[in-house]
């Protein structure tokens, strides 16, 4: 009896216990952050692209500082588990070894399996025009050396080329980069190929056409490209500026631009485009989001999410000003918030 009226007593008390409910962890802890995400006291940042993998973000960027008695451009890769705390450069590279003046402008995607990472020479060094490289890698830690990308396009013509993005699609890869030849205006052109390793051929003339809502271009510049497939369709992300007419290093205009793929234009033709609304905040009174990059993270929380640089001046850091690295967030690619809101 003294036993039963024991086993009585214990599950008395448990059952009046309060019940102990797991806190979730969230995606992203957005109110306890505050733009900028990542900065670099002597560092300037932009041309950023991240990926998500066994919930650690890989966030890659350009990254200006002097080295070797200038200032030049270097590719850089951090980790983070949470967009606070930071770790050591991955890798820090700005191809020294083989010639080049710097790196820059690095864009990751997940292609047929490997993530690949795509960027390009800077410094215009003179008769080494600026050229196209990937890398890949199975865990974004690990990656094979530096590659060649499209060159059999891109060393003709004496053509200076950057700001390479891929997307997987009709089973190999469309190569979207910035071309600038001597005499001719400097526009985005469109390659494909089965292989990394090409040989890449245009997509018809391989001239692309971004359009607007009235069915215009903007006239403005087009660079920085990220293919983005969401909901069924492909969109071109690119970052679009003019420069102030006073001042060459100062922008009126310079921020993301979405564009939609034309059915059966072959991938020549994006239209309806638009800007994203995106606040200035103190960082970025003088170009509020340049470089760009746009991914559809809704089956983790429900958003998009933006990662961009924004700046205050544009003289410092061989003219590119003091960048920071910013988010922002958006559940129809329309009405954007940043952290702490």
């Amino acid at each position: 009896m003294r036993r039963w009226k024991l086993v009585f007593a214990v599950m008395l008390a448990v059952s009046f216990r309060r019940p102990v409910t797991a806190q979730k962890k969230p995606f992203i802890d957005w109110k306890g952050l505050k733009n900028p995400v990542l900065s670099y006291p002597n560092w300037s940042v932009k041309d950023t692209s991240m990926a998500y993998r066994n919930g650690r973000f890989y966030v890659f960027f350009s990254a200006f500082y002097p080295e070797r008695g200038e200032v030049r451009s270097h590719v850089v890769e951090v980790s983070t588990p949470d967009f606070k705390h930071y770790s050591e450069p991955i890798f820090n590279f700005d191809g020294e070894e083989d010639g080049w003046i710097g790196m820059c402008s690095p864009d990751v995607q997940q292609l047929h399996g490997k993530y690949v990472m795509t960027f390009n020479s800077w410094g215009d060094k003179p008769g080494k025009p600026n050229q196209l490289f990937y890398r890949t890698s199975d865990d974004l830690v690990h990656w094979t050396p530096r590659k060649t990308l499209g060159l059999n396009l891109t060393e003709a013509g004496n053509q200076r080329v950057i700001d390479a993005a891929l997307a997987q699609a009709d089973g190999g890869y469309y190569l979207v980069y910035k071309e600038q030849t001597p005499g001719i205006h400097s526009r985005p052109r469109m390659a494909f190929s089965t292989s990394l390793d090409g040989p890449f051929r245009y997509v018809g003339d391989g001239i692309v056409a971004l359009l607007m809502k009235d069915g215009k271009d903007n006239g403005f510049f087009h660079e920085n490209y990220e293919f983005l497939h969401t909901n069924g369709q492909w969109y071109l992300l690119t970052t679009d500026y003019l420069h102030n007419r006073v001042s060459h290093d100062k922008y009126d205009v310079q921020v993301p631009y979405l564009y939609a793929l034309e059915p059966g234009s072959h991938w020549l033709k994006w239209t309806r485009g638009y800007t994203f609304d995106l606040p200035q905040e103190k960082f970025n009174a003088e170009s509020i989001a340049n470089a760009a990059a746009l991914y559809d993270w809704r089956k983790y929380d429900g958003y998009y999410y933006l990662i961009y640089a924004g700046r205050n001046e544009g003289q410092s850091y061989a003219k590119r000003g003091w960048n920071q690295i910013a988010l922002a967030r958006s559940k129809d690619l329309i009405h954007w918030s940043v952290p702490g809101e």
